[in-house]
């Protein structure tokens, strides 16, 4: 049923593995797995040869059957969704023939299957429609139709050939078709049609003759790759949660032979995303209330087979509140005091599960032959992982992924949990995180680690990381807490690592991370990471209820101040550039503060009646604290003369420009 979830492979029992420690690789295509017999979906994108690429037609290929031949099935019946790609289908508009699965007959490549007697009636056969659907947009140049080798007579006498691109659809999501071919006399047993090369992804065959007619076989011919197509992985279990180390591929830039190589604007691509999932289904079933409208969650069991139905509920006698749904023999058999409503269930929604997986990440666009290594940035540690592909090319260039690599570890623990809040007021009475904007602030971070067994790998460090970089303060663990001797700290680019004794444990374990941070963004999130071996990647720490001591829940901040504040500081309001050492510059701290997205920033040196002598910043810049200086020189590197002088920022957003100045005298 087309609610179900992608069959779901156990990756242990089934990859490639090669295990390095705790390192374990899952591998696809080349030496490894299969991407056909790993795919959920498939539009055009087929394995070839070991690796993932979009089709490519070959002169005098019947593209029917080679969609079989490279494992994708025809099937009965038109589409739910037509704008979505996916199986090639085939179907007519007379419902005996789609019954008896006609269609299928057309598409079998046995000249000796048929229509056989279904359009041989006494009737007006003027009408009749045979469609099929490609599933993705395939470059073609030729269609070839004929009917029973036993019924050589019976062709087809009179027929217009339609077409649509995959493109052009109605306001109904419906294909718009244009003609291709008309023709109103036909003496041709087999008809063998050659055109320009065009984009087709669906094709009706339309009879026009009233006389009685036998079809046997309808081919279509094609050069060249298929231009647009797709591939989506199975739900693969990975056994246990683990988390993500790296993701590895090879890819190579085809050139069809013949075919003429892109410009280096259009060149071709494959789109990579991945995401993880905590469960075996990226999708979550609700039952609606018939007379209400409603709606409950339920498992896919429910919706698939059980629904529609009617629901019995149990309710208490006195409080009349309902305790439950029971069968109808226990429903029955209650007192009519605790016989509660009866309700008419239907299929609600079918919607995306946001709280157990991950949306798609960001994606990685591959357009060049080589390698590529990156890192998997995705919630973990989870059980499930899922990919997929968007190829786009031309009939002559496409992209080929040859091989595909997944780096996985286990788990450091069972569960990590982490809490923020203001170092001044741990708990505060409404629960919300809220923060003095552009402003340095004590922070504290508590982080809980659960260990079910002593078997997992535990760690020796934390990692805490924001916008801009925190400062590192102090690190408390223990009940009570106490400060932590002997931790080594580490200060990263955007944050710090701190490192103790390993903790390798069954229970639990708490921490405290006391540190300073400058809120520069309305919602600046803080995350964590536990530090395991130096192979294994960090593990990460989800936001919850870590302590007793800390009610927010939360690992971001929210700064009370909201409006974009553009600020300067200065070091001393007066230099002396006489490079005597002292004083001979100005040091300049610039805020931004609260912009959502990059600005335009000016900083200016000005004299007292408004002349320019020194611009020392004009470029774009995001939210954030930034280091500048000015050493007392004009534009051209000359000197100023002494006097007072206006340091000036102005910072233009979309809706108004923000200003900020200061004076800074010059003396010698």
């Amino acid at each position: 049923m087309m609610y179900r979830p992608a069959v779901i492979c156990g990756l242990l029992g089934m990859m490639a593995i090669a295990a390095h420690g705790q390192l374990q690789v899952w591998r696809i295509g080349g030496s490894g797995f299969g991407f056909n017999e790993m795919a959920s979906s498939q539009s055009g994108a087929l394995e070839i040869d070991g690796g993932l690429q979009p089709l490519e037609l070959r002169v005098g290929a019947n593209l029917i059957e080679l969609l079989e031949e490279t494992g994708l099935n025809w099937a009965n019946g038109q589409p739910a969704d037509f704008v979505a790609t996916g199986q090639p289908r085939t179907w007519s508009n007379d419902g005996l023939f789609n019954q008896v699965n006609g269609p299928l007959a057309l598409v079998d490549g046995d000249e000796a299957t048929s229509s056989d007697g279904i359009f041989k009636a006494a009737r007006n056969q003027a009408g009749a429609a045979f469609y099929w659907d490609l599933g993705a947009p395939f470059p073609l140049n030729r269609i070839r139709f004929f009917p029973d080798i036993n019924d050589p007579d019976g062709f087809i006498k009179a027929f217009e050939i339609l077409v649509n691109d995959g493109e052009t659809y109605n306001d109904i999501r419906r294909p718009v078709y244009e003609s291709l071919r008309r023709v109103e006399v036909n003496k041709e047993t087999v008809v063998d049609i050659e055109f320009a090369p065009l984009q087709g992804r669906f094709l009706q065959l339309l009879v026009l003759s009233k006389t009685a007619f036998n079809l046997a076989e309808f081919e279509i011919y094609g050069e060249g790759f298929v231009p647009i197509a797709s591939y989506d992985s199975k739900l693969f279990d990975l056994g246990d949660p683990v988390n993500f180390g790296n993701l590895s591929l090879q890819a190579t830039r085809l050139l069809r032979d013949g075919g003429v190589e892109s410009t280096p604007d259009e060149r071709p691509s494959a789109v990579l995303q991945v995401r993880s999932g905590a469960d075996s289904t990226t999708l979550v079933f609700f039952r609606r209330d018939r007379d209400t409208g409603s709606q409950e969650e339920v498992d896919s069991e429910e919706f698939d087979k059980r629904l529609p139905r009617q629901a019995l509920f149990q309710i208490d006698a006195t409080s009349s509140q309902i305790l439950g749904e029971v069968d109808r023999a226990t429903y029955l058999a209650l007192p009519a005091a605790e016989q509660g409503p009866v309700r008419d269930f239907v299929k609600g929604d079918i919607r995306g599960d946001v709280d157990n997986w991950s949306p798609w990440s960001p994606s990685l666009t591959i357009d060049s032959t080589g390698a590529i290594e990156i890192p998997i940035d995705l919630p973990s540690p989870r059980q499930y992982l899922q990919f997929r592909y968007a190829f786009a090319g031309d009939a002559d260039n496409v992209m080929r992924i040859d091989s595909m690599e997944v780096e996985f570890f286990p788990r450091l623990v069972t569960d990590a949990v982490a809490e923020l809040a203001l170092a001044a007021d741990p708990s505060p009475l409404d629960r919300v995180l809220q923060v003095p904007g552009g402003i340095d602030t004590s922070f504290i971070m508590d982080i809980r680690a659960d260990f079910d067994s002593a078997d997992l790998p535990g760690f020796q460090g934390l990692r805490i990381e924001a916008f801009p970089p925190p400062v590192f303060t102090q690190l408390m663990a223990g009940d009570p807490l106490q400060p932590v001797e002997g931790a080594q700290v580490v200060v990263t680019q955007s944050g710090f690592d701190v490192f103790f004794d390993p903790i390798q444990i069954t229970g639990s374990r708490s921490f405290r991370l006391q540190f300073d941070l400058r809120i520069l963004e309305h919602n600046t999130p803080v995350d964590a990471w536990l530090i395991g071996d130096v192979n294994a990647p960090p593990h990460p720490v989800r936001p919850g209820d870590a302590s007793d001591e800390i009610s927010t829940g939360v690992t971001h901040a929210f700064s009370v101040e909201t409006r974009p504040v553009v600020e300067a500081r200065l070091s001393t309001t007066v230099i002396s550039p006489n490079g005597d050492g002292q004083n001979d510059t100005a040091e300049i701290l610039l805020i931004l503060s609260q912009f959502t997205s990059g600005i335009e920033v000016e900083v200016e040196i000005l004299d007292l009646s408004g002349r320019r002598v020194r611009r020392l910043i004009f470029d774009q810049r995001a939210a954030g604290a930034y280091d500048e200086a000015w050493d007392g020189r004009d534009d051209d590197g000359h000197l100023v003369p002494p006097g007072l002088y206006v340091l000036r920022v102005s910072a233009a957003s979309d809706a108004e420009t923000f200003h900020s100045s200061n004076t800074v005298g010059v003396v010698y």
